[in-house]
């Protein structure tokens, strides 16, 4: 079972960014498979948008630096598109964007960790963080279907990945 939380990073210079403390969104679960099995579906973004029901498509390559375009979908609002950046890239463990939106009034860091446990299983990490001068208001206001829809893309990769 996925264990979730949405909550405020602690106050410090180094966790401030764009404007305002950084708001989280973080959610967990243990897939029965290796990291090298999850890495492997998690950077096919090609394949997204037959299986992930939040991050719709992705257009660009899983790589350090590589520059995204992403369609994003959470529960009942409409689809989202941006540009974003990969920041996060350590092959088989993390993978990771960052996105800026509304003239830089709210960032995201989006990141995905893998964390190799017993028995071939990984512990799968899929988180994100707000900053800037919106993100209070905007985790407020999303937390929940933010939250929602990880874990369902969660499980919907638990599913995938699984099966092979």
């Amino acid at each position: 079972m996925p264990t979730c939380i949405a909550r405020s990073a602690a106050a410090g210079a180094s966790e401030r960014g764009g404007g305002g403390p950084m708001k989280s969104v973080a959610t967990e679960l243990v897939i029965d498979a290796p990291p090298e099995r999850v890495w492997a579906a998690l950077a096919d973004f090609g394949s997204y948008g037959a299986w992930n029901p939040c991050l719709r498509r992705i257009d660009g390559e899983a790589g350090p630096g590589q520059s995204l375009r992403i369609a994003i979908r959470f529960g009942f609002l409409p689809p989202i598109l941006f540009r974003a950046r990969i920041d996060r890239f350590r092959r088989n463990e993390l993978l990771g964007w960052r996105a800026v939106f509304l003239f830089g009034l709210l960032e995201g860091r989006h990141w995905f960790e893998l964390h190799p446990l017993d028995a071939g299983k990984t512990r799968f990490v899929h988180a994100e963080t707000f900053s800037g001068v919106l993100a209070s208001l905007f985790i407020a206001l999303f937390s929940g279907v933010i939250r929602t829809s990880y874990e369902a893309a969660n499980f919907a990769l638990k599913a995938i990945v699984e099966q092979k």
